[in-house]
This record gives C-alpha cells, structure tokens and sequence, in this order.
C-alpha cells in the first residue's frame, strides 16, 4: 500500500497530461473553462439531454447515455468533488486518499458506505459502474481497460490554479453526474464562502507577505499554484510568486530569511501541528523574518491545507481569519 508520505508528496507535485487521443474538430457547444496555460484547462460540454457529451482534459469524446448511478474515483480530488455533490451511495470506488485520516475529507462516507480502492481496474469493473473519473495524469492502461469495457471514463484536468476554476469544476461534476440542481447550489456556497473570505480584509489594509512553506520538504508554492490565489482571495501576497517562483520548488533557509515573510502558512497531520508549528519556528532562517519573530505561523490540517476541491473554501476561509482577526 502507498505510505502516507508517498501520498502528501503527490499532493505537492505537479500531476503530468497524458497525450491527447481521439480528438477532433468539432466539439459539443456549451460553457467552456479557459485554458490557464498550466495544464489543459480547456473542457467542453454538451446540451443537458440525454445523451450528454463532454470533452475531457486530453480532448477525448465522452459519452454519458443516462444520468450514472454508480460512479468510480480514482483520485483524491475526484473524491472530495463526487461526495460534495452525488448521493454517497452512489459512490463505488475511490482513491487511497479518501481512506487516510487526517488527510481525507470524505473519511465519514468512505467508512459508511464502504466504496473499494480503485487503484485495481478489474476490481473497479466488478462494481458495475456507470461513470469512471480519472485524474489527468493516470495511466493509460487504467483508462484503456476501463474504455474497452464500454464505460464513459473522463480524464479529469486536477491541477488548479485559481479558485474559480474549482468553482467550475463544481458544476462540470453536476453535469457529468446528472446533479446539475445540486452542483449550482454547491458551487453558489463555494463562491459566497470565498466572498465572505475577502471581505475579511480591512479597507485600505496593507497586504501581508504570506509564505506557504512545507517543514520537512522545504517546498513552496508559487505563481501557477492554487495556494497563490487562495493566498490573494485571504487577502495576502505570496512571496514567492512575487520573488519570481512559479509551481513548487524547494527554498533554502536563506531564501525564507531573505524573502522576509510576515506569515507562514504549512499543513501536517492533526497530532503533528503543534510539533511541526515548533519545528518551522526553530528553523535558523524562519527565526530571522518578521513571520519568526512574531511566531507568525499557521499550521493547516492536511485536509484543510491540501484540497484542490469544494474542501479549498475552508483554507481561504482559515488564513483569512488568521491574517485578520
């Protein structure tokens, strides 16, 4: 089985496309999802009769002949995503991640409900499903098997950047689910928790210098991450976008004590937080920024620091209480 840390690190990595196959010229009309040059972003849908079409992240035609009653994850976001808006019931397989405490989200329905693992795609195929969401890096031959069996499998763009692609992707999963109703009211909480986040901030307020800083990875988060714009959404600039970081990298000590930042914000698992706060803090080029001195620093749950999902309200929601009140 996967060891936690080899998932965390998955989260903090950038997922690879697969190529693109069966594509053609003339997609179905319908809302589209701007291309954010990070990734193909761009997804088309088509009208709400069945069937219903959609054009998945790698331009594949897929095919949707009625609302799906047994829907299959195989990613940590598709998770969050499916149990966000579908009848748990209806969820039969999941990724590993929505089984990992302090990590998941969903941990409630996958213990309820009991979906299995999907990282077998034979085992997925013995549930019967009626709709596979894959994430856009997964294997070819995962979708392949699941495709010959003549199941809709859509290949899912996972790797945000701003929070109203999330907000997208919200009514997307309605419309490949049939929830469209319910995705509309979902995606409208998103957009108003968000909102309500904002308006946190002070008129005239400076903004302040938040890093995102992992403790044991020394990694941050900079332009072209979703952490930059739930960063602004707070209220707050991200240093290291701002210090020219784009994606996620490893900083040096140096760099922290350079970059000077006055918050930093991490994630670790629940019994960690205190421990890691410490951690970070003892840190010789943390202790030299305004963040050290003023022990200015916000450590997340992983499940409230790593979602790229509806779960992603929570963490703008989070640092915006921290640099405000």
């Amino acid at each position: 089985m996967t060891s936690r840390s080899t998932i965390l690190a998955l989260f903090a990595s950038v997922a690879l496309i697969a190529g693109a196959v069966d594509r053609f010229a003339a997609p179905p009309t319908g809302p589209t999802l701007a291309d954010t040059g990070y990734g193909a972003a761009v997804t088309h849908v088509g009208g709400k009769a069945y069937p219903r079409e959609a054009i998945d992240s790698d331009g594949f035609r897929v095919r949707i002949p009625a609302p799906p009653r047994r829907i299959a994850s195989q990613y940590w976001s598709v998770d969050e995503y499916l149990y966000s808006i579908v009848p748990p019931e209806r969820v039969v397989a999941v990724s590993e991640s929505g089984l990992l405490p302090g990590v998941s989200n969903v941990l409630d329905f996958t213990r309820k409900f009991r979906p299995v693992l999907s990282a077998d795609p034979e085992l997925v195929l013995r549930q019967n499903p009626d709709l596979v969401v894959v994430s856009s890096g997964s294997g070819s031959d995962f979708t392949g098997l699941i495709r010959t069996s003549g199941i809709p499998v859509y290949r899912m763009f996972v790797d945000f950047t701003r929070l109203n692609q999330v907000e997208e992707y919200i009514r997307l999963f309605g419309y490949l689910t049939g929830e469209d109703d319910r995705a509309e009211t979902v995606a409208r909480r998103f957009h108003g928790e968000i909102e309500r986040a904002r308006s946190l901030r002070p008129p005239g307020a400076a903004a302040p210098r938040v890093l995102g800083y992992g403790a044991h990875s020394h990694y941050s988060y900079g332009a072209k991450t979703l952490f930059d714009d739930v960063v602004r959404a707070a209220g707050g600039v991200n240093v290291a976008a701002q210090n020219g970081m784009e994606g996620y990298d490893a900083i040096s000590g140096e760099q922290v004590a350079r970059w000077n930042p006055q918050w930093i914000v991490s994630g670790a698992d629940p019994e960690q937080i205190e421990a890691t706060r410490r951690e970070i803090l003892a840190d010789p080029g943390v202790a030299l920024t305004e963040a050290g001195r003023a022990g200015h620093v916000l450590v997340l749950p992983n499940n409230v620091f790593l979602p790229m999902s509806p779960f992603s309200a929570a963490r703008v929601t989070t640092i915006a209480e921290a640099l405000w009140r």
